[in-house]
């Protein structure tokens, strides 16, 4: 699951790629982003909360991975990585907006119980999707 690279966190505690990834290429980092943005599943884990304000740096290259989180059936991450697209660009989360939109009007049980569609429909809001 996890790219052999200093970049990427070696355990929920690993903080210490976090000030390498603030000043890192796109190009360099582009390669590790589907695994940087698994540290976000939970957002309990130490490394999520760092990690949430840095990726947000990589917005527009993170759009093909943040489609796979929205394709899969984990809930929660979707939770997170909806909560994520907060701190991105309007144009950035206009490429989400139609799965952004079918988990806000038409969440799955597993959105539901997870509150998914509630971070959604808070995006749908906020960026007037």
């Amino acid at each position: 699951m996890f790219e052999c690279s200093p970049l990427v966190p070696k355990d929920k505690f690993d903080t210490s790629s976090i000030a390498a990834l603030q000043a890192v290429e796109i190009l360099e980092v582009q390669p590790i982003l589907g695994d940087l943005l698994a540290w976000i599943r939970d957002i309990n884990w130490p490394v999520a909360q760092p990690l949430m304000e840095v990726l947000p740096r990589f917005h527009r290259e993170l759009v093909p991975h943040i489609k796979a989180v929205f394709e899969s059936d984990d809930d929660v991450w979707k939770c997170w990585t909806l909560s994520l697209l907060e701190s991105f660009p309007r144009d950035t989360v206009e490429l989400l907006a139609s799965a952004i939109r079918r988990m806000a009007e038409f969440p799955t049980p597993g959105e539901v119980e997870e509150e998914a569609c509630v971070y959604a429909q808070r995006i749908v809001d906020v960026f007037k999707l």
